[in-house]
Formats: C-alpha cells, structure tokens, sequence
C-alpha cells in the first residue's frame, strides 16, 4: 500500500508535467507534504552519508568516484532544498516532492552502482542510506524518530563543541535534536534562533541559562531567547548527558546544531548558581513534576498545559498533552515527543504505531489524532514556533 501511494503521487507529478493542470493533484497535496516532512527529517542521515562519502573518496577507484561525485552533487541539491518552506498548495507535489523523489532515488542508484565496485564500506553507507529511505516511505510519510535509540551510523560530531548531535524530526521552520553530552559544552549563542533545552531522564550538571547557572538533577526544560547565552557543564552523572533541544527561527530554517553561533567561557558571564528548586528564576520548568501535576487533572478528555509560552524564547513554545483515549490538533507545525505510554497516531488517513521516545513532525492544516492503547493516559510534549 505504501509504495502503490508513492508510485500515484510520481505518476501525478509526471501528468503535470505534461498537461499543467492542478485539479487532479488537489487530493494528493496532504499526502505529499507528509512524504516532504519525512524527507526533510533525513537532513542528519543525508549530512552523515556525506561526511562518510568523503572519508572513503580518496580510497576508491575511479570509476566509483564518478557515481559519489553524483551523489555528493544531488546531497548539495538537497541541502539547498532544505532552505525553502514546503508549500501547502500543488507545488508540494510537482515541485518538493518531485525535487525529493529523483534526488533520492538518484542518490540510490549511484550508491548501488558504487557498491558493486567499491570495498565494504560504500556498501554499508549504501545500506544505510536504503534504510533511512525506506522510513519514510514505508509509512507513507509518517517519519518516527526514537530519541532513546539512536542509531551510531546517523551521528554527527562538532569538535569544537565536544558533543555529538543526532538530528531527528523537522518541521518547516523548527526542529527537534539530541545532544549527548559526556562531560559538557562551553557557553555559546545563536544570533536568530530561539531554543527550549529539556531532558527526559535523571541527571546531574549544571545548566547555563538566563545568566544562571542552574544545577539540574532531575528532568527540566528551559528556554532560549535569540542571541542569549547558553550552555551546560559541569556533568557529574554516570552517564552522558542526553539533551534534547528544540531550535526554530523566524528567519532562517532551524537545522539542528546551529551555524551561526558564538562561544565564550562561562567565567565571564558572571553567573549566579541556583539548585532545582528555583528553576523558575530561569523561566524553565521541572518537567517530571509539571507532568505528575498534570495526569493528576486528566479525566476523559485531553488536557493540555503551556510549559513554555513564546513570550520566554521569542519563538519556540513546549505543551504537555496528556492523553487518556484521543487528541486531535491541525492548527500549526507541530513537533510531538512521546514521553510515556504507546498508542496509534493517524494522519491522512495513514496510521502507525507510536511508543515512548517516538517523535514526529506534522505540517499546519493536516488534521491528526494520537488514540491512546494503554490504560493510563499517554503524555505528550507539543512544540510549535510561534511567527
């Protein structure tokens, strides 16, 4: 079924392209704007396919150099595609998708080719690429990442901010990521991003916001205006810190780890230090204890709570959903975390399986429900970029 939808939405691309009419394409726009959210949610695997095409480059003949040259250029191509909104009318269709559609099955069939001439290693990149294809259009454009089950192969490092990053879902204008963190990272700032910095699990470090430096040990969420310093050192727990971090702009797309950042060192911010318990100071919110609140409320219908409102991070806002049997939204680009319990989510009349740790990116006007399967309610986090 998955394939026989694609295979519709590349046979109305090519009709258009023959006749120019849009009346046909109208039923399929939905559906091609998942597919293109899913796309988009590929940038870390297209960026580490990359990086690893690079490393092996030089070491294959020239004959296989041709057909990663192609794949490096179509990468390019995609790259620069990842800087335009998806359009919400017959151009997500004949223009994003299309664009997706050839430049990753382009991208497959010089990695195949590649393969059969090259060592080991163009065959894993090849694997691995097939795989990342394959999870969106196997669920028809409904993309889950699992932030408690990264995959190595889908890993970027950034040497000079000591971490590793892997990207997860991706909306039109914000993004969700996973930083892990095994001793820390310097105080840095991004000139027109706004962030919310949350964990979901035990810890204990020192969280740099708002001009304090606020020891976190339990889950947190905080947020990040454009241009404000921001950091988190001083990891004592046993095991690295996994930070997840929103980041989204009003003028430019935010793809994950942001480029346009600078870095200082926190003895020269003056900071006050703070324990848990005066989150507040910084705006930010103990989640565990905001969602305990929160179930305790819960009755028969969905019961959402702002945590972080936009007038906090100038742009990016954090709700938690709880879910006793169903929630609906379409309203926004939204973000979603599974952050307890399991269940179905349905879009365009498509539906997967969701479970703790899944996260999902779903764009504005698309109607979708998560139904809940267990018999208490499931939670959600909810984030959107207010514009």
């Amino acid at each position: 079924m998955a394939y026989k939808l694609y295979d519709e939405i590349v046979s109305a691309s090519e009709t258009f392209q023959k006749n120019r009419r849009i009346e046909a394409l109208k039923p399929l726009i939905p559906q091609s704007r998942l597919y293109n959210y899913g796309f988009r949610s590929l940038i870390g695997s297209l960026e580490v396919t990359k990086e690893r095409i690079i490393e092996v480059f030089g070491r294959s003949n020239e004959q296989a150099k041709w057909h990663l040259r192609q794949v490096i250029n179509q990468l390019d191509q995609l790259d620069m595609l990842s800087q335009l909104e998806v359009p919400n009318d017959f151009r997500a269709l004949t223009v994003t998708f299309s664009f997706h559609h050839k430049a990753l099955h382009s991208i497959r069939d010089d990695l195949r080719e590649a393969s059969e001439i090259s060592d080991g290693r163009v065959t894993q990149i090849s694997r691995n690429f097939e795989q990342a294809l394959r999870s969106v259009v196997d669920k028809n454009g409904l993309y889950l990442a699992n932030w408690k089950e990264p995959e190595e192969w889908n890993m970027q490092f950034f040497p000079d901010v000591g971490l590793k990053v892997v990207k997860l879902v991706y909306a039109n204008r914000h993004s969700l990521n996973l930083a892990i963190i095994p001793k820390g990272i310097g105080p840095h700032k991004h000139s027109n991003t706004s962030e919310v910095h949350f964990s979901l699990e035990q810890t204990d470090g020192d969280q740099i916001t708002r001009g304090y430096r606020l020891n976190v040990t339990e889950p947190y969420a905080v947020p990040i205006r454009p241009d404000e310093w921001h950091g988190y050192e001083e990891h004592r727990y046993a095991t690295p810190h996994q930070l997840l971090f929103l980041t989204g702009s009003k003028q430019i797309l935010g793809w994950g780890i942001v480029i346009d950042r600078s870095v200082t060192e926190s003895s020269k911010l003056n900071l006050t230090p703070i324990p848990s318990q005066e989150i507040a100071k910084t705006q930010g919110v103990l989640l565990a204890r905001a969602i305990e609140d929160l179930e305790s409320k819960v009755s028969y219908k969905a019961l959402e709570k702002k945590l972080i409102d936009f007038s906090k991070t100038k742009g990016i806002t954090l709700s938690a959903v709880a879910v006793p049997y169903v929630w609906s939204d379409n309203s926004e680009d939204v973000i979603d975390i599974v952050v307890k319990g399991r269940g179905e989510l349905i879009a365009v009349n498509n539906a997967t399986k969701i479970r703790e740790g899944d996260a999902f990116a779903i764009p504005f006007g698309i109607e979708y429900q998560v139904r809940n399967s267990d018999g208490e309610p499931m939670i959600l986090l909810s984030s959107k970029l207010e514009v």
